[in-house]
């Protein structure tokens, strides 16, 4: 823990349930000491003084579907890995995820869940992996979207009864309600303490009625890879979309990147099931801060095109390449919600849908100290994870990364480099530099992965 207190000062304050002009936020020890007017916080004499003037300072994101960014997936199931994508993914103003886990084989969800058990809660460079989401592999092949169809199947109690074995490390897991035994799997969840999620589905309103009953809250990722409206012998049969817009007994999540769902239809999302009901998440994959282009990696190849992943066909979108900041400005930016309103979507409601809140999603003492400083474009100055500094940007700067490529020999080596703009997504510059040259941080091309250099 922090011995030395540290005072956020200067900046405007949003809790996010309330407001304060040029506000503090004391820190002692990793969790919130205080948070009030200028006049109302006291600071010890030997304080560390972070300057916030300018900024708007809010609590730390919370990314409740993430599976990975800067070359990295969560299923890698390495130390390394979750590094990489924590620390990618706390420049973005994200201080508390659900280390994702796409559909797969169950013997590597489960080695992936032994790997994140040891990560889970430990203090690293980045963001706080506050549990697992497991997405798959019981999904309707129908509903499959990028995720592989294949490896799809209905609930089996020996395989999930293997997963539940972490299930003190899983929040969340996906499902399709409409499968053999999804039901009675559901109920498990709920007895253990897992937030039972409904996701990539085919099913009709009645059985989103008969998942409720069964414990389900949540669905995952609104409108994408679920069914809608359609006709069978001429009536309409209504489908997870239109449930999950009318019930409110289910929270939803919006992948808020600006590609997924328009901003129109965000819109009429909001209008229909209300601000208390939503949040935004990123649903960020591996090439998550990637230029354009395909990229490749273990025989799959994705399309990082108009600033979202696509299959190379262009037939769906594979996951987003947002970090949490773009998805706050969609909201304000695209969208018309005020700030405020958007922070909460962002930090309080994901980290209640999880059950999460007693700990964190707001600036309330006693809480963790996990808080970011917005500019005034709503990028991110600084991220502070549990009272540590993790990423600030007048040390680090974000808007330019030095990508490199090996084109050299192994004492010798040369890196063919591009500057790329993370917000932008356009190429500035092309040189050359020496190893030693390449600023910490940056990243390395090697074939079509991409690391962060040591």
């Amino acid at each position: 823990m922090n011995s030395r207190a540290l005072a956020v000062v200067g900046g405007r304050v949003l809790t996010p349930f309330r407001e304060i002009r040029e506000g503090t936020v004391l820190v002692q020890d990793g969790r919130i000491e205080g948070v009030g007017a200028a006049h109302e916080v006291d600071i010890p004499a030997d304080a560390e003084r972070v300057r916030a003037n300018g900024c708007t300072v809010v609590p730390g994101f919370v990314d409740i579907h993430v599976h990975g960014g800067a070359g990295v997936d969560f299923m890698d199931a390495s130390a390394k890995a979750l590094d990489i994508a924590c620390a990618f993914h706390a420049k973005g103003g994200t201080t508390s995820l659900l280390a994702t886990l796409r559909t797969g084989p169950v013997a590597d969800i489960v080695h992936a869940l032994g790997v994140l058990r040891e990560a889970v809660g430990r203090t690293r460079a980045g963001a706080d992996i506050a549990g697992v989401h497991i997405e798959g592999p019981y999904f309707a092949p129908a509903e499959a979207g990028a995720q592989p169809p294949d490896a799809m199947k209905a609930p089996d109690p020996a395989e999930w009864s293997r997963m539940l074995d972490f299930a003190d490390i899983v929040r969340r897991m996906s499902v399709a309600p409409e499968l053999p035994r999804a039901l009675e799997l559901g109920r498990e969840l709920v007895a253990r303490g897992i937030v039972a999620s409904i996701g990539h589905t085919a099913a009709t309103f009645e059985d989103v009625i008969a998942a409720v009953e069964a414990g389900y809250t949540h669905a995952t990722h609104i409108y994408s890879s679920m069914s809608g409206l359609r006709r069978v012998r001429a009536f309409r049969i209504l489908g997870v979309i239109e449930a999950t817009l009318l019930l409110d007994e289910l929270s939803a999540e919006m992948i808020a990147d600006g590609r997924h769902l328009p901003p129109s239809l965000i819109r009429l999302i909001i209008k229909a099931k209300g601000l208390d009901r939503l949040c935004i998440c990123t649903d960020a994959v591996r090439v998550a801060g990637f230029p354009p282009g395909e990229h490749t990696w273990a025989g799959r190849t994705v399309l990082v095109e108009d600033e979202v992943a696509k299959l190379p066909d262009r037939s769906f979108f594979a996951g987003s390449i947002a970090t949490m900041d773009r998805c706050v400005r969609t909201m304000v930016q695209e969208v018309g919600l005020p700030l405020q309103e958007a922070i909460k979507l962002a930090t309080i409601n994901p980290a209640r849908f999880m059950r999460l809140d007693s700990d964190r999603g707001s600036l309330v003492s006693g809480k963790r100290a996990d808080l970011i400083l917005l500019d005034q474009v709503l990028a991110v100055r600084m991220t502070i994870v549990g009272g540590r500094v993790v990423y600030d940007r007048n040390i680090a700067p974000a808007t330019k990364n030095l990508l490199c490529r090996e084109v050299g020999g192994s004492r010798s080596r040369r890196y063919r480099h591009r500057f790329f703009s993370l917000e932008s997504r356009r190429v500035s510059g092309v040189g050359e530099c020496q190893p030693e040259l390449t600023p910490a941080g940056a990243r390395r091309w090697m074939d079509v992965e991409e690391h962060f250099c040591q």
